[in-house]
């Protein structure tokens, strides 16, 4: 074999890896600093320093602190990540248990129900002199404007049982009626007689639950909402 120009003698058993001329691949080991490793190399820092020139107490102090504060940080962020961990299979627990059942959930799509009425909640942060609610069809155009007068800070609750707004001159407004389905809703603020827009809260039923990394990105998939936070579910029926 190239490379190999020493006579082996068969009888003394199994050449080494000297004999043959090869290098053994050393091991890798562990580069970071342990505890046990730094007490050592602080020993033999004290052992050889220079008499005339001893090293401060405070430095050997400082040094120490260091040394604790970085193992106490890594530590710190090895806790947060299992509490991460926990939090999210929590949350995963408790989203999963709310399929099939409703929440009030913020949005602005309610359902009118066949022979029922579509129910939906204005979030008020503060008092309002005139409260209007806006129905519309999913093009757009107004079916419904409801006139709930001042009202205080809070959940207001409202209705509509379908019939339909056309104008004082359509003599047929008050036998119009909406067809079941899904309608947008709108909730407004007057002052002064200036609109201002507000949130509006919607009752949805929970098909399914996703999933993903994080705890923020565990969201419940609504019936007609799209998907929501578990963290704005406001309520579970």
């Amino acid at each position: 074999m190239n490379g190999i120009d020493k006579n082996i003698d068969p009888t003394s058993g199994p050449p080494s890896f000297d004999e043959l001329g090869l290098t053994r691949k050393e091991e890798k080991k562990d580069k970071n600093l342990g505890q046990d490793e730094f007490l050592s190399l602080m020993i033999a820092q004290m052992g050889n320093q220079d008499p005339m020139k001893p090293m401060e107490n405070g430095e050997f102090i400082s040094q120490m602190a260091q040394f604790s504060a970085a193992k106490g940080m890594k530590e710190i962020k090895d806790s947060f990540t299992s509490l991460a961990e926990a939090l999210q299979s929590s949350q995963a627990l408790q989203a999963s248990s709310m399929v099939g059942r409703t929440v009030t959930v913020p949005g602005d799509t309610a359902v009118l129900p066949e022979d029922g009425q579509l129910e939906g909640t204005v979030d008020l942060k503060s008092t309002a002199q005139e409260l209007v609610v806006s129905i519309t069809d999913e093009a757009g155009q107004l079916l419904k404007k409801i006139h709930l007068g001042r009202q205080p800070a809070g959940q207001i609750d409202f209705s509509w049982d379908g019939t339909i707004d056309r104008g004082v001159n359509n003599p047929d407004a008050s036998t119009e009626q909406a067809d079941p389905g899904k309608y947008k809703i709108r909730a407004e603020v007057f002052f002064e007689g200036k609109p201002e827009a507000v949130d509006t809260l919607v009752k949805d039923k929970v098909e399914s639950v996703s999933i993903g990394k994080g705890v923020k990105s565990i969201m419940l998939n609504l019936s007609n909402s799209g998907s929501s936070t578990l963290s704005n579910v406001k309520e579970v029926m």
